[in-house]
């Protein structure tokens, strides 16, 4: 597969997932997952999620900024696994950029203090097409 093949179908398979797995390496340095929702990404394959500015893995970013991304397909058992690095995004424009009206039950508005991005810019990527049984590896 063409690199811009591969960028096509990861820009698919992650438009097409409601959630997907942030895993940052917590404080005793042992990876540490949850579910986050997801925001549509651009061109560039960065990926942002909304989290509360005090909440854990804000301080686990900002204490080591290398983490995953992994989102999974189960009707064919493929995956995408994104290895890269975050940092925590508080500039209003980008912010009200990522806004998601159904987040007004969690936070006031877009410039909420309280309302933060974290954003993960890739290294590598890694599309396994299970059912194919191939691997696809894009580096940046």
């Amino acid at each position: 597969m063409s690199p811009e093949e591969l960028k096509k179908t990861i820009l698919e398979f992650t438009a097409s997932y409601a959630y997907s797995n942030l895993i940052t390496i917590d404080s005793q340095g042992f990876p540490k997952s949850r579910m986050m929702e997801n925001i549509a990404a651009g061109d560039d394959l960065v990926l942002y999620f909304a989290t509360f500015a005090a909440s854990d893995k804000v301080a686990e970013i900002r204490a080591q900024s290398r983490v995953n991304v992994f989102l999974y397909r189960p009707e064919d058992h493929s995956s995408i696994s994104v290895t890269g690095t975050a940092d925590i995004v508080m500039d209003d424009d980008v912010r009200r950029s990522k806004w998601k009206d159904h987040w007004s039950g969690f936070w006031k508005g877009c410039t909420d203090p309280s309302y933060a991005l974290i954003r993960v810019v890739p290294k590598r990527i890694v599309y396994l097409d299970y059912a194919a049984h191939q691997k696809e590896v894009l580096e940046f």
